[in-house]
């Protein structure tokens, strides 16, 4: 019944439906138009054109300049602070420059002033960052480098350098050179610095000479705990029977590769030849100047020593028992 009344409804007024959809339209597209119209005719002020405005439009505050001749005057008599003291102007009171980095003048250091003596120095060509020093400091023998963390020697003394029996330190505001033929009251150890002259008898062993050391096999030794601590106390004298420097496989460190062994040495009595590279001691690898140095304080005590090495391309160990 309702839906006949809506179906004749339609039928009788379906001509409105037209002007409905019609009237809507013209609505939107009158819309349209005159958004369209509004934005082309509007003109939009520039930004500086009214920033000037402003600004013109404002008074002027006072200059820097102005507030500076006001509090010269000091019109209210106020007592001011003093920010820079005559003391620090004239430079009685500064804090000297301090030598800092690794980089020194050879013909400017000055003469050493450490409680300290060179014992040996270990010289790495083309590689400082592995050069050694052993020091005699506070009654015992140490090892130092010019790495962080193994450089330094007092509180205000650092190694920068290590050179051929001598060593460059800086200390605040300078750089010290320290030579191993002097000792802490400059008085020079001539039987460690200077080559004595022949006598009746030999001042270094002879080749062939195997003193305080027994061969058992090629990898095999006995050393006596004498022949060590001799070598620990004249670490001068052993640092010049060879020469050492650090090996490097495909850019890596690898260990310490040994030359110009010299006959009747310690080096040469325990076997070492020259060519050797030593990749490791007693396990640890000797792949950096730090662990080296952990290395050398670790032996001290040993009662024995095993040397993982290389020779002529070919992998051996030697190892070596300490006593008597």
């Amino acid at each position: 019944m309702m839906a006949a009344r809506i179906a004749a409804l339609v039928r009788s007024n379906g001509w409105a439906l037209p002007l409905v959809f019609i009237a809507l339209g013209a609505y939107f597209v009158a819309g349209a138009v005159n958004a369209v119209l509004a934005r082309s005719i509007r003109v939009v002020p520039a930004a500086d054109d009214q920033f000037s405005a402003n600004v013109s439009s404002q008074p002027l505050l006072p200059t820097r300049q102005a507030f500076g001749a006001i509090a010269e005057r000091n019109l209210f008599g106020v007592k001011r602070e003093v920010l820079n003291p005559a003391g620090a102007q004239g430079g009685a009171a500064a804090e000297p420059n301090l030598a800092i980095g690794r980089n020194y003048d050879p013909a400017n250091l000055k003469p050493c002033s450490l409680t300290v003596n060179v014992r040996a120095t270990l010289v790495a060509d083309g590689a400082p960052e592995w050069s050694m020093a052993v020091l005699f400091v506070n009654n015992d023998n140490q090892v130092f480098s010019v790495n962080d963390g193994s450089n330094k020697i007092a509180d205000d003394a650092y190694l920068v350098d290590v050179l051929e029996r001598a060593i460059v330190v800086r200390r605040r505001d300078h750089f010290e050179r320290c030579a191993a033929d002097t000792d802490t009251t400059g008085t020079a150890l001539a039987a460690m610095a200077t080559p004595q002259p022949p006598s009746a008898g030999p001042s270094e062993p002879i080749a062939g000479d195997m003193t305080g050391v027994t061969k058992i096999s090629d990898t095999q030794y006995r050393v006596d705990r004498a022949e060590v601590d001799k070598a620990l106390n004249n670490l001068a004298e052993v640092s010049t029977q060879a020469r050492i420097v650090p090996s490097f496989k495909n850019g890596v460190a690898n260990g310490f590769k040994m030359f110009s062994i010299k006959p009747g040495s310690i080096y040469s009595k325990i076997g070492l030849q020259n060519g050797d590279v030593i990749h490791k001691i007693n396990g640890y690898e000797m792949n950096s100047p730090d662990k080296a140095l952990e290395i050398y304080q670790k032996l001290k005590d040993a009662t024995g020593v095993q040397i993982e090495l290389e020779r002529r391309g070919t992998g051996m160990t030697v190892n070596y028992n300490i006593g008597g």
